[in-house]
């Protein structure tokens, strides 16, 4: 069941399997290592692994090249853990598609933390219409955004 078509590029976004978890820890561990600032990529599988079992997920999947991003989704709280997709699919639209169909689900405007190293991505949020909340804590050197 496809919850987002983008006919032009050829992808589309669909609910988790746990088919798809070595797609998606792979995928997760490539994009680490543009992040060197986190802690070790053991610490961060853990994280992946328990926000699996507790979160709902969705993926981007291309047909020849399998799952290009995901995004985990605390949908009580609307907030977001994880939001990660493939170098060769950055700009292409993949991450935004992963927020409009996770907005949906909650049903609610979305908030996530950014890296304040992740210059890249805070510049992307922000065009998207993102704003900062600065009255929230988050766990030291990340920013709290909340979606438009």
């Amino acid at each position: 069941m496809a919850l987002l078509l983008h006919q032009g590029a050829g992808w589309k976004i669909r609910p988790y399997a746990r088919a798809d978890n070595v797609s998606v820890e792979t995928l997760f561990l490539d994009c680490l290592d543009a992040f060197p600032w986190r802690s070790g990529p053991v610490d961060e599988l853990i994280r992946l692994r328990q926000t699996l079992r507790l979160s709902r997920c969705i993926v981007a999947e291309e047909p020849h090249a399998g799952v290009i991003g995901f995004l985990t989704l605390e949908r009580k709280s609307s907030y977001v853990p994880h939001l990660f997709v493939a170098e060769d699919w950055r700009l292409c639209g993949v991450g935004s598609g992963l927020l409009e169909v996770a907005r949906d689900l909650a049903r609610a405007p979305l908030s996530l933390d950014v890296d304040d190293q992740n210059a890249l991505a805070m510049k992307a949020y922000l065009a998207m219409g993102w704003t900062e909340k600065v009255d929230t804590s988050t766990r030291p050197g990340q920013r709290r955004l909340t979606g438009p």
